[in-house]
């Protein structure tokens, strides 16, 4: 059962938020890089970095909004009818409850695995993508660039999840929310 006290909610409301604000900053992002042949998964780092944070129900919540509106946009702009809508609620779903395992680890202020699993998730998630996508086609060929992205998306969000982890347990200790428990956190 949850417990709806003030502060989670303020809490899972702003890490909504950093989420709605991903969307803009990946869009950003990808009128510079696309011309390079570069890919950068700025939601689904974000997403994989808040569902370290948040009990498993808000984490499903999250996948399934992220996945709804990753396909609302993509499905228009990039795939077009090869797979069905809504494929990508399941890949956020696998990969948040990928991280969720993660989640006593960063719950105990380590994060040294959690950033090692972001890279992961984001390759499964890369890799479950062009699966499903080739399935729809009947076409498993790699595309010519398809390694440099995964391994630069991999590498990418491995990077810079440190700087959303400490954004998260900042925003946490913000809402008095503790997210770190055992000890006290010194954020």
């Amino acid at each position: 059962m949850l417990n709806f006290d003030k502060s989670r909610i303020i809490f899972a409301l702003l890490l909504m938020a950093l989420l709605i604000a991903s969307f803009i900053i990946d869009e950003f992002i990808a009128s510079f890089l696309s011309p390079l042949g570069i890919r950068f998964f700025i939601v689904q780092t974000i997403f994989f970095t808040c569902s370290l944070s948040v009990p498993f129900p808000i984490m499903l919540l999250f996948a399934f909004f992220t996945g709804l509106t990753w396909d609302s946009i993509h499905m228009a702009i990039d795939i077009g009818d090869d797979v069905g809508f809504g494929y990508s609620i399941f890949l956020f779903f696998v990969t948040g409850a990928l991280m969720q395992g993660m989640s006593p680890y960063f719950s105990r202020g380590r994060w040294e695995a959690p950033v090692v699993l972001v890279g992961v998730s984001t390759a499964l998630f890369f890799l479950m993508e062009w699966f499903f996508i080739s399935f729809a086609r009947a076409n498993f060929i790699f595309p010519d660039n398809y390694w440099k992205q995964l391994w630069v998306s991999v590498f990418f969000g491995m990077v810079v999840s440190p700087f959303f982890f400490y954004l998260i347990l900042r925003l946490s200790k913000l809402c008095g929310n503790s997210i770190i428990i055992g000890k006290e956190a010194k954020v």
